[in-house]
């Protein structure tokens, strides 16, 4: 995937001193990692989830199985509600329990300034969340990681490949470099960015495709490679047009690139979703995608049957 050049690098200020306290909201398989990974480093970090997540992770801990970055169990303090002024919140909630669950973190639990790091595939939840927390500089990030929580407190992360992307977003470098040090040391690799929209749509580019084929199919990326392969095209090629009119420039043959080269048993975590029926990010993806496309003018005709389609599954239960 390519991207217009991004512009020069901010001026470093306000950083060296480590990221403060972290918060993480949503110890799923992203969130549950990451906070595993930085308790584990020995960093000020706590948990928010819900009543009985919470009250697992503080009674046993949180247990972590990494093909990359080892097997542990580590002691991390876990509640339904923010209990501390956070210099750092990691969001990893599902976009379709975002609202409620920012219940569980106040504006006033955050600090002045504080960073607030979304994991949420998509776009849309960055006006939501700086609407949300307006004295925090919201960074737009994107995850690349195959982890699941196996149960409550219980992560697994089973895919060779990991990586956070993460943009400067007007907040002072310094602290957001201190914040990528942070999880760098836990053996996480995380790369900074300079450009907000090639960050985001970038990710989605790679990531709508995948997993509105792979769930409209039923079917892990092996499949779909080989028998939708036009229906991926498709959806890459009406991302990078809605993408162009924002000024960022995608080559979908790269895409498809990428998706060539996978395991071919990769299952989207929208797929996990449907097979296990939990609710899926159908509109926070393909719809977001749809309204993008109906305010630049830009036809969006495969995305919108595969939308369609997958709607009406979800709402069959």
């Amino acid at each position: 995937m390519t991207s217009n050049p991004e512009p020069s690098r901010p001026a470093a200020t306000d950083g060296g001193t480590g990221p403060g306290h972290i918060t993480v909201l949503a110890p799923g398989g992203v969130g549950g990692l990451l906070a595993g990974l930085l308790a584990r480093d020995g960093r000020s970090v706590d948990i928010v989830a819900t009543e009985p997540t919470a009250a697992r992770i503080a009674e046993d801990g949180l247990r972590v199985e990494s093909a990359v970055l080892g097997d542990f169990t580590v002691s991390v303090e876990a509640a339904p509600t923010a209990r501390h002024t956070a210099d750092v919140l990691i969001v990893a909630t599902k976009a379709t329990s975002l609202e409620p669950a920012l219940d569980r973190v106040p504006a006033d639990r955050l600090a002045d300034g504080a960073l607030v790091v979304p994991l949420l595939n998509g776009f849309e939840h960055i006006d939501l969340l700086r609407a949300r927390y307006p004295r925090a500089h919201v960074l737009s990030s994107a995850i690349w990681v195959e982890s699941t929580r196996i149960a409550p407190g219980h992560i697994r992360q089973t895919g060779p490949f990991a990586g956070l992307h993460i943009a400067y977003s007007d907040a002072p470098a310094g602290r957001v470099e201190d914040l990528a040090a942070a999880v760098r040391a836990t053996g996480f690799p995380v790369e900074l960015r300079f450009d907000d929209a090639a960050l985001l749509w970038g990710k989605l580019h790679f990531l709508l495709p995948t997993a509105l084929v792979c769930t409209h199919a039923g079917q892990p990326v092996g499949g779909v490679r080989t028998d939708r392969r036009d229906d991926l095209r498709g959806v890459a090629d009406e991302v990078a047009a809605v993408a162009a009119t924002r000024g960022v420039e995608l080559d979908s043959d790269d895409v498809i690139a990428i998706v060539d080269a996978l395991p071919p048993g990769t299952k989207p975590s929208m797929l996990r979703d449907r097979e296990a029926g939990r609710p899926m990010e159908v509109d926070a993806l393909g719809g977001a995608l749809l309204r993008a496309g109906r305010a630049a003018a830009v036809p969006t005709p495969v995305t919108a049957r595969l939308v369609a389609d997958l709607e009406r599954i979800g709402a069959a239960g």
